[in-house]
């Protein structure tokens, strides 16, 4: 063999080394799943299908999907989660969070089914949350949210926080403030209205269960996590604005965006929230 194809040789090789190590370095964690009730799998890359257990470390860009009686919910460094009901799918696209200050970014893509997203420090941030769906680009400040998709109906209703921005690839915009309203999109954009209470029992019905298998993650899992998660419920009787629409770039007038967080609490690891009667 001569000096030339010996040198050939040794640059592919390192090559193809350099090229097996990427996929690691790649796999970056995000997060784990703390709870799974029937069938749930993931999706890393071109990788398997792999089913997820209790305590699997959940990767930047992993996609989620669940069966028909499938349920997991994935707990985020930040502290935020998300609820993925059956027939579901899920992909944490970017996760960037710096503990000290509190600040990062989250993207993620809903692709169908129903989901329920609680915020976390991320989502005090404006602009810290964004949720690509087939319709459009949800924005979550400082709160609570749930995303349907199935059966040709289409709502993404705000539960409580600083509210729920929507955006069209036209460019337009809708935002709600108020809980229980919820974005309505269509083929011409979107309309805004009270969420329906078909849609809530709905929701309720999907997302709860009887969680089969449930149990805590490890206490090296949780510890290598943020205990803390910025939802909490409004204050009994605190006045909440109407839903706004706003069109554009523009930011909402008047003291909207000025009002306090409603998720100003810290809430204990321990504690489970429902809304609307689940």
């Amino acid at each position: 063999m001569s000096i030339v194809t010996r040198w050939f040789c040794l640059l592919v090789g390192i090559g193809l080394v350099a090229g097996q190590m990427q996929p690691a370095s790649a796999q970056e964690r995000v997060g784990v799943a703390s709870a799974v009730d029937q069938s749930a799998q993931s999706q890393l890359g071109g990788g398997p299908l792999k089913t997820i257990r209790i305590g699997k470390d959940v990767f930047h860009s992993e996609r989620i999907r669940t069966g028909g009686e499938g349920r997991v919910q994935v707990l985020l460094a930040d502290g935020s989660n998300f609820m993925v009901g059956p027939n579901s799918s899920l992909t944490i696209d970017e996760f960037v969070y710096r503990p000290r200050e509190g600040q990062g970014k989250l993207i993620a893509t809903f692709g169908r089914g129903v989901a329920r997203y609680v915020g976390g420090k991320i989502s005090k941030s404006r602009g810290g949350v964004t949720i690509n769906t087939r319709q459009g680009t949800i924005g979550i400040r400082g709160g609570m949210a749930d995303l349907f998709d199935r059966g040709g109906t289409t709502v993404y209703s705000f539960l409580y926080g600083k509210g729920l921005t929507f955006r069209v690839p036209s460019g337009k915009s809708y935002r709600v403030y108020r809980p229980g309203f919820a974005i309505f999109p269509d083929g011409n954009g979107a309309r805004v209205g009270r969420t329906p209470a078909s849609v809530v029992a709905a929701i309720n019905r999907f997302l709860t269960g009887s969680a089969r298998g449930q149990k805590r993650p490890t206490a090296g899992q949780i510890g290598r996590l943020s205990g803390i998660n910025s939802g909490v419920s409004p204050v009994p009787g605190q006045p909440i604005p109407g839903p706004v629409i706003v069109s554009g770039d523009g930011e909402v007038p008047g003291r909207l965006l000025d009002l306090g967080f409603a998720n100003s609490s810290v809430l204990k690891s321990n504690k489970t929230i429902c809304y609307y009667g689940c």
